[in-house]
């Protein structure tokens, strides 16, 4: 198992970090250029984000000590919070969830814009006590049971994720270790500061042996006996602190329209970009669009450009 590597300390201002959107903007369009998964339906329309299910709560008075507002407010938290470490992910639910919180997938590699993300699924154990290995079990046949149909394609699956806002135990650890599934611990607090990250090995052959973790260390008093320290865990890509999912998504859209410009320079300025999806889909179905090649790019624009005049043999 590979426990927050390469461990590296450096001092921290005290001031908070800037402001990450708490939800996606990957549109549609973007998941079809670059081969993103279709996203769940959403649980309710009654709330789709941490200040909506505040809100929410207020004007219906839930009770704060429920199961249900504690539950919901930590995976919303959750959610938000980890688009700092590369995570795009998604509230799931319901009699057939296989106990899974959060979908979506892990955008982390040596170029996070344009290269496969790894799929992820989540279950939050918003607890006060420590967890124990049995927890790891039950996450390890739910992450097969998830990816039964990519492994068995020999795709490589996905990993299974657990988020608790207390430190791992020896148990869960070791069983973690031991674990023939990509497995991945993270400590959350309830205030959405990453404290801690382990992972095993079968993470590392999803190709994501690049994956470190540094230890940031903050103050906050006014002076040095007063002073409180904290730590917080940020993951890192060879030695480099990973994107946030803000700045991947950024990079998506800059792509798409560099993309679409090159269609435009073939001589289909007036095709929309779904008809242009729709044929590159059709020409080279095994491959993501945003990664065809200039020659295939060039045949599907001469097809269409046929298409268009109406001189297709």
């Amino acid at each position: 198992m590979h426990p927050t590597r390469p461990f590296l300390s450096i001092a921290l201002p005290s001031s908070p970090p800037a402001q990450l959107a708490t939800r996606s903007s990957v549109t549609p369009l973007n998941r079809r250029l670059f081969g993103l998964p279709t996203p769940p339906a959403p649980l309710t329309s009654l709330h789709n984000d941490l200040p909506s299910f505040l809100d929410y709560a207020r004007r219906t008075s839930l009770p704060e000590k429920t199961t249900t507002y504690q539950g919901t407010i930590y995976e919303y938290t959750v959610q938000s919070h980890l688009r700092a470490s590369a995570f795009s992910l998604h509230r799931v639910g319901g009699k057939s969830d296989l106990g899974i919180d959060l979908t979506g997938t892990w955008h982390v590699g040596a170029n996070p814009v344009i290269d496969p993300p790894v799929r992820v699924i989540v279950q939050c154990k918003a607890t006060k006590a420590k967890l124990g290995p049995h927890v790891v079990r039950e996450l390890e046949g739910v992450t097969a049971r998830h990816f039964a149909v990519s492994l068995a394609r020999g795709s490589g699956g996905g990993v299974g994720m657990l988020v608790g806002p207390r430190e791992t135990s020896k148990g869960v650890r070791e069983a973690l270790g031991r674990s023939a599934m990509p497995l991945v611990w993270m400590m959350v607090e309830r205030d959405g500061r990453v404290r801690q990250v382990l992972w095993n090995g079968r993470v590392e052959k999803l190709g994501l042996g690049g994956l470190g973790v540094e230890v940031l260390y903050s103050k906050s008093g006014e002076g040095e006996a007063e002073a409180e320290v904290s730590t917080e865990a940020r993951l890192t890509w060879e030695g480099k602190e990973v994107q946030t999912m803000d700045e991947v998504e950024e990079g998506m859209k800059r792509l798409e329209e560099e993309w679409m410009t090159k269609w435009k320079e073939d001589g289909l300025e007036d095709v929309s970009a779904e008809e242009v999806l729709d044929a590159v889909e059709k020409f080279v179905p095994e491959t993501r669009p945003i990664s065809i090649s200039d020659e295939e790019r060039k045949e599907v624009a001469r097809s269409l450009l046929l298409t268009r005049s109406g001189r297709v043999q």
